[in-house]
């Protein structure tokens, strides 16, 4: 029995050895394991858990705020409360319960979350925005029931707020949010709003601000805990605009119900003054993020919202032009004021007959009352004798046939033909008879309403170079600071044409015989020039039934006008589509105009002659 348990014992003994050894070599392994994650890659794991701890955020920075010239105003933030995701907090069951809870509490749709989930920025730990502007409701619900919206947060932001509606829309423009393109070629981040047209596109840089950033401590399920460390976001600049809102909601209201533009210069510096286009459409539809309904139905529609006609609508001058095709006459000295042509009601030219508006004709017509009564055979006659290269040479230093410059993104520079033009272009000479139609504004020719008031401009500043602009100041913190003026230059015009040209323009609104009377401000001395553009050529038995035809193939009505006449302050210009005539749809806009912003003024006239 003792032998027995001695073997036991020893055997016993034999064990614990082994066992002491397995013991040993397990914490041997242990030891160098945690000898390996600690010193060898200690540094390596230590990052990894501060990035699960810690989260560092983008701050956006407020947009700056845009006012109009008297700080009126058009452009400001409002607080927003954006639902946020970060999808590194996410397992496969708390996606289906987040798309449930979205689509159910939220009425977002689930493809459209997906679709976020799926455009992320690479890493998961970046937040991805799913909602903007969360209701009350809808935020206490958030807040509330945090389990419903696993690896969710809300970030209050600045919302972009347009106070006067679609007011000045098409100046201002429009935020949509970042598209691919723009975050793999810009320093954006998913979910930022951008300009996408008008003022807020083309200062972008001026008004986004440099974005800060808050590093923050959060729980396994991404809940903020502590604040670590931040950098504040700087806020983008406020703009002051050169736009009058006063005299820009007087535009708009002259073309309720019309499809047009109404532009109105500072002669003096190239100041807009106003810039409507009509019809227009409320830029705060597309802050939250405009719903492909409502953008299909904005970007098909026939009468086209979305484009600004102002600087984008191309037109014949109709009448309008021959401002051009006097001065050009007068600057080539094919044409003194007091050579005249006799208007029988029309103009003979190669076996056609090339018709004046007035059927009976005018009679003897000398260069003033060719402007004044607006003689269509006076100016085939001018326009044959001049030719088509020379009216291209002094329209194009008028402004014409190229783009204005204006601070503004998508502007069109319009075609002001030559024969050089027609022979590159379309391969063809250039034939007389299309001289004829150059000149009363017809044929190849297009203009944009800007063109026509930098135009005019141009001519009644005493032949002064302006540009037209619409940025009138930065503002630095309280603090606005006018942009400098660029040094202007004159125009090789003699100053006694132009001085022809501005009393036979103001012929037109004041004289008894004039096609602008409809312009009239009681005490203040108007000019102007009417313009009617044809739009579908018709034969002369179809002239006079002209209001039968269907509205699309009316003429477009134009006028051009500035005053006062001695000190020009104001110059528009006057696009009703499909109007009629000139002097009677768009004249009497001009002179409300005009009567709106001298009378705003002070301006007491000096009296009509």
């Amino acid at each position: 029995m003792g032998v027995k348990r001695g073997k036991d014992l020893e055997e016993l003994k034999g064990r614990l050895v082994y066992l002491r050894r397995a013991f040993l070599l397990v914490c041997l392994v242990l030891l160098t394991k945690a000898f390996h994650l600690q010193v060898v890659k200690g540094d390596y794991y230590w990052e990894r858990a501060k990035d699960i701890s810690i989260r560092q955020y983008q701050v956006r920075p407020p947009r700056g705020r845009i006012f109009d010239r008297n700080g009126v105003p058009l452009a400001i933030n409002r607080p927003s409360f954006n639902l946020y995701l970060v999808p590194g907090y996410l397992s496969k069951g708390d996606i289906s319960l987040l798309l449930n809870s979205s689509a159910q509490y939220l009425a977002l749709k689930r493809e459209k979350v997906k679709e976020k989930l799926s455009k992320g920025q690479g890493s998961p730990w970046l937040p991805i925005l799913i909602t903007r502007d969360l209701s009350q409701r809808e935020l206490a619900l958030v807040e509330e029931r945090p389990w419903l919206f696993p690896g969710t947060m809300v970030i209050a932001e600045g919302k972009r707020y347009y106070p006067h509606g679609s007011l000045a829309s098409h100046v201002l423009g429009y935020l949509g949010e970042v598209n691919e393109e723009e975050l793999r070629h810009g320093d954006y981040y998913s979910g930022d709003m951008i300009g996408k047209s008008g003022i807020e596109k083309e200062y972008e840089g001026l008004l986004r601000g440099v974005p800060g950033w808050e590093q923050w401590e959060v729980d396994a399920h991404g809940r903020k805990r502590k604040l670590v460390d931040s950098a504040k976001a700087v806020p983008g600049y406020d703009l002051y605009l050169t736009l009058d809102i006063r005299l820009q909601q007087k535009a708009e209201e002259l073309l309720k119900d019309k499809s047009g533009a109404i532009v109105a210069l500072d002669p003096r510096n190239g100041d807009v003054l106003a810039m409507a286009s009509s019809p227009g459409y409320d830029p705060n539809i597309f802050v939250k993020g405009i719903t492909p309904k409502d953008w299909d139905l904005l970007s098909h529609s026939p009468l086209h919202p979305l484009q600004n006609r102002c600087i984008q609508g191309l037109y014949p001058a109709g009448s309008v032009f021959k401002i051009v095709v006097a001065l050009t006459g007068l600057e080539t000295h094919k044409v003194k004021p007091a050579d005249e042509v006799f208007c029988n009601g029309g103009y003979y030219f190669k076996g056609r007959v090339y018709h004046c508006w007035k059927k009976g004709g005018h009679g003897e017509v000398d260069l003033r009352r060719a402007i004044v009564e607006s003689c269509d055979v006076y100016f085939y006659h001018l326009g044959h004798n001049v030719g088509v290269d020379a009216i291209h040479r002094y329209g194009s230093l008028l402004g014409l046939g190229a783009k204005t410059g204006v601070d503004l993104p998508g502007e069109k520079g319009g075609l002001l033909p030559s024969s050089s033009w027609k022979k590159r272009v379309l391969k063809q000479i250039w034939f007389p008879g299309e001289t004829l139609s150059l000149a009363i504004g017809q044929g190849y020719l297009q203009v944009t309403p800007l063109q026509l008031a930098l135009m005019l401009s141009r001519v009644v500043n005493g032949g002064m170079k302006i540009r037209p602009h619409l940025l009138f100041g930065v503002a630095k913190g309280k603090k606005m600071d006018p942009l400098k003026r660029e040094k202007v230059e004159r125009l090789p015009f003699k100053r006694w044409n132009l001085a022809f040209l501005k009393e036979a323009l103001e012929g037109v609104v004041e004289d008894p015989h004039g096609t602008g009377r409809a312009a009239r401000v009681p005490g203040i001395r108007v000019g102007g020039k009417t313009g009617t553009a044809q739009v579908v050529a018709l034969q002369e038995d179809a002239q006079e039934g002209r209001e039968k035809l269907p509205l699309h193939w009316r003429e477009h009505a134009w006028f051009v006008a500035f005053a006062p006449v001695d000190v020009p302050k104001i110059v528009v210009s006057v696009l009703v589509e499909h109007g009629g005539h000139g002097g009677s749809a768009a004249a009497p806009l001009a002179g409300e105009m005009i009567k709106s912003y001298l009378q705003e003024k002070g301006y007491e006239g000096q009296g009509v002659r």
